[in-house]
C-alpha cells in the first residue's frame, strides 16, 4: 500500500479508494433496479399487473445512480480523447496540455454541481415533485450535485499533480511544429474570444447573433483544434457551447442551460439503457462467452477452407451481441484467434485482418452501445434502431465471409488443409453456446414483438448475464468488481460526452446553423444521393481517426436536420452512419482496430494488418452500395414491429 500510494499520490489513492466504494455500490444499485424491472416484467407477462409508476421510480434512482459513477471515472482519468497527434508532441507540452486538461474537467464539473445545486434549492422553494408518485424532486438534483462537487474535487487533485508533473518534465527533442501551430491557433482563437466577451459583452453577443454562421464556423474550428490539442472532447464541446449560448441568453442563462440539459437527460426513462447493457456486456465476458461463441463457430464453420477466419468473424459478431464494442471485441477475440490461427499456419495478414474486420460488428449488432448513444442524441426509438441495424448486421457478416472466400481462392497458401471433423465437436459447442443464443434471443426477441421497453430489454439482459456467470461458477468478489469497475469506467465517459454534446447541439441549432446549411446545400442543387456521398466519404475520415462515440457527440447536431431536410429517414441514416464509422476503424492508415491487432501481437508489421484488410474493405464499400440503394435493408424490419 505504501509504494501505491507513493506512486500515484496519497490523494489520488483515497479518491480513488473511496470513490471506487461509492461508483460500485452505485452499480450495484443499477443491477438491483434491472432485478426488480424483471420482476415486474415477469409480473406483467404472467399475472397482468404491474408496479405503479415504477419507470418513475427506477429513473429517479437510476439518475442518482449513474451520477454518482462520475467521482471513479474522474479518478480513473477515462475522459475521452484523441491523441492523432500524440506521437508529436514532446513530453514537456503533453504534461501542460494535461494540466490544462485537468482544469477544463474541474471547470466543467464544478459548473455542473454549482447550477444543479441551484437548481436543487429552487425545486424545494417550489415543492415540484414528480407527476405520479409525487416525490419531491430537490434530493434527486441534491445528490446528483454532490457527485459532480466530489467529481470536481478529484479534479483538483489532478490539478495539483499535473502542475507538478508537468515543472518537472523536461524535453530535449520538443514538440513538431504542426502541434505548436495547433496550440498557438487555439491558444489565440479561445483567448481572444474570452477577452472579448469579458470586456465588451454586448458587442461579442452582437457578433455571434448577426453572423452566426461565421461564429459557428469559429466554433468548430476551435472544437478541431482542441481535438488535435488532446483535450478532453467532454469539456471542449460544453465550454463551445457554453461561449456560443451566452452570446444570445447571457451568462446565467447559458450555465443553466448546461446543468438543465443535463439534468434532464439523467432523468429520462431511457437513460439508464446504456448502463445496463454494459453490465450485460461485462457480465458476458466474465461468464466466457467468447470462448464458447469462438468454439461454436469453428464447429460449424471449421471443416470449410479457412474455417477459423470464418468462425472468428462468426464469433466477433455473436459477441458484439453481448458487448457492443468494436474495439473490446477487437481485442478480445485478437487474444483467442490469433494464437490458434499462427499456430495451424494461417498467414498473418489474414488473421489480423479477419480480427480487425469482425471487431467492426461488435457496434453494429445489437444491442449496440454506439446505436444506443445515437438514439439519445437523436430522440429515437431504441428499440426501432436495433431492429434496423439486425438485416445490415447479418449483411455485413456474409460479406466478409466473402472477402475470407476470395483471399483463400486467390491465396490458397495463407490457410492450412482443412481439418479431420471431431466427432462431438457441434453438439459440446452447441450446449455451451446455448445460453449466450437464449439470452441474444429473449433481449432482442421481445424487444421486437413487445414483450418489452428498452429499458426493460436492457435489464433482463444484465440480470441475464448476471444469474448466466453466477451459474457458471465465474463470479468472486474480485470478478464482480471487475465488472462494476468497467462499467462504472465506460459510463462515467459516455455520460460526460453526452453532457458536453448536449450543450454544444443547443448552441448550433439555437443559431440555426442546420437550417442555414440545409439551405446553403438546397442552392447548390446537387441531388440528395451526391451530398450523402460526400458525407459518407467525410465519416470514413472521421471514424479513421476517433471511436463512434465522439463522431457522433461532433456532428450529430449539423448532420441530423441535414439529414432529414434532405429527405433521408432517420433509422437508415444512423445504421448508415455507424456502418461508415465503423469502416474508418480498419482504413488505412488511421484505423484504430488496426493499431489494436498490432498491439496484440507486436512481431506482426502493422504494414501485414493493412494489406491484409483490403478485401474486408472492398467488402465494405459494396456493403455501404447496398445499403444506399437498397433503404429497405435498414426500413423494413423496424416497419414490422
Amino acid at each position: 500500500m505504501t509504494r501505491n500510494t507513493n506512486d500515484k499520490g496519497l490523494l489520488i489513492f483515497w479518491a480513488e479508494k473511496i470513490s471506487g466504494i461509492i461508483s460500485v455500490a452505485a452499480i450495484a444499485g443499477i443491477l438491483l433496479g434491472a432485478m426488480i424491472i424483471v420482476v415486474d416484467v415477469t409480473g406483467r407477462w404472467l399475472f397482468g399487473t404491474s408496479v405503479v409508476a415504477l419507470n418513475e421510480m427506477m429513473s429517479s434512482i437510476f439518475a442518482m445512480a449513474i451520477a454518482a459513477t462520475f467521482p471513479a471515472g474522474a479518478a480513473a482519468r477515462v475522459h475521452l480523447k484523441v491523441d492523432l497527434l500524440g506521437h508529436l508532441t514532446g513530453a514537456k507540452l503533453t504534461a501542460w496540455l494535461n494540466f490544462i486538461g485537468s482544469s477544463l474537467l474541474f471547470l466543467f464539473f464544478a459548473v455542473l454541481a454549482w447550477r444543479i445545486f441551484g437548481l436543487s434549492g429552487r425545486y424545494f422553494d417550489q415543492g415540484r415533485a414528480t407527476p405520479l408518485l409525487e416525490w419531491p424532486l430537490w434530493p434527486i438534483y441534491f445528490v446528483v450535485s454532490i457527485s459532480m462537487a466530489a467529481t470536481a474535487l478529484v479534479q483538483i487533485v489532478h490539478m495539483v499533480n499535473d502542475f507538478k508533473a508537468a515543472r518537472q518534465v523536461s524535453d530535449r527533442a520538443g514538440s513538431h511544429p504542426a502541434v505548436v501551430l495547433a496550440i498557438a491557433l487555439l491558444a489565440g482563437i479561445v483567448g481572444g474570444g474570452l477577452g472579448w466577451a469579458l470586456w465588451d459583452l454586448q458587442g461579442y453577443s452582437a457578433f455571434v447573433g448577426e453572423n452566426p454562421g461565421s461564429a459557428v464556423l469559429i466554433a468548430f474550428a476551435v472544437l478541431w483544434l482542441g481535438v488535435l490539442a488532446q483535450l478532453p472532447l467532454a469539456t471542449v464541446t460544453a465550454f463551445i457551447g457554453i461561449c456560443g449560448t451566452l452570446a444570445y441568453v447571457g451568462t446565467s442563462a447559458s450555465a443553466n442551460t448546461f446543468s438543465g440539459d443535463a439534468m434532464k437527460f439523467l432523468r429520462d426513462d431511457q437513460v439508464v439503457t446504456l448502463p445496463l447493457f454494459l453490465i450485460m456486456g461485462a457480465f458476458s465476458v466474465a461468464a466466457g462467452v467468447s470462448e464458447d461463441l469462438f468454439r461454436l463457430g469453428n464447429a460449424v464453420l471449421g471443416r470449410f477452407r479457412g474455417g477459423l477466419a470464418y468462425a472468428t468473424i462468426a464469433g466477433c459478431a455473436g459477441f458484439g451481441a453481448v458487448c457492443g464494442s468494436s474495439i473490446a471485441t477487437s481485442a478480445t477475440f485478437g487474444r483467442m484467434a490469433l494464437p490458434s490461427m499462427a499456430k495451424l499456419g494461417y498467414s498473418q495478414s489474414l488473421s489480423t485482418a479477419s480480427v480487425a474486420a469482425g471487431g467492426t460488428l461488435g457496434a453494429l449488432v445489437p444491442p449496440s452501445g454506439a446505436i444506443i448513444m445515437f438514439a439519445l442524441l437523436t430522440e429515437e426509438s431504441i428499440g426501432a434502431l436495433f431492429m434496423a441495424a439486425m438485416i445490415p448486421a447479418v449483411l455485413a457478416i456474409l460479406l466478409y465471409f466473402c472477402a475470407v472466400f476470395a483471399v483463400t481462392r486467390l491465396y490458397p497458401d495463407s490457410v492450412p488443409n482443412v481439418l479431420d471433423k471431431v466427432p462431438g465437436e457441434f453438439l459440446g459447442a452447441l450446449r455451451g453456446a446455448m445460453p449466450v443464443v437464449i439470452m441474444f434471443a429473449i433481449v432482442i426477441g421481445g424487444l421486437y414483438g413487445g414483450l418489452f421497453t428498452a429499458t426493460e430489454s436492457a435489464a433482463v439482459g444484465a440480470v441475464a448475464a448476471f444469474l448466466l456467470a453466477l451459474g457458471r461458477g465465474k463470479l468472486s468478489r474480485s470478478s464482480i468488481i471487475s465488472v462494476f469497475s468497467q462499467t462504472t469506467a465506460t459510463t462515467a465517459m459516455l455520460y460526460a460526452l453526452i453532457f458536453g454534446g448536449l450543450m454544444f447541439s443547443f448552441y448550433v441549432n439555437l443559431g440555426q446553423t442546420p437550417d442555414m446549411v440545409s439551405a446553403w446545400i438546397a442552392s447548390l442543387d446537387a441531388r440528395p444521393i451526391v451530398i450523402l456521398a460526400v458525407l459518407i466519404v467525410i465519416y470514413l475520415l472521421l471514424g479513421s481517426v476517433m471511436d463512434s462515440f465522439g463522431v457522433m457527440i461532433i456532428t450529430v447536431p449539423v448532420v441530423t436536420p441535414l439529414i432529414l431536410g434532405l429527405g433521408y429517414d432517420m433509422l437508415f441514416w444512423g445504421v448508415l452512419m455507424l456502418v461508415v464509422v465503423e469502416i474508418g476503424m480498419i482504413t488505412p492508415p488511421f484505423g484504430m482496430n488496426l493499431f489494436i491487432i498490432k498491439s496484440l501481437d507486436p512481431n506482426v508489421k502493422l504494414s501485414t494488418v493493412m494489406k491484409g484488410v483490403i478485401p474486408f474493405i472492398i467488402a465494405d464499400v459494396i456493403k455501404i452500395v447496398l445499403l444506399v440503394s437498397i433503404p429497405a435493408l435498414s426500413l423494413w424490419l423496424p416497419s414490422t414491429m
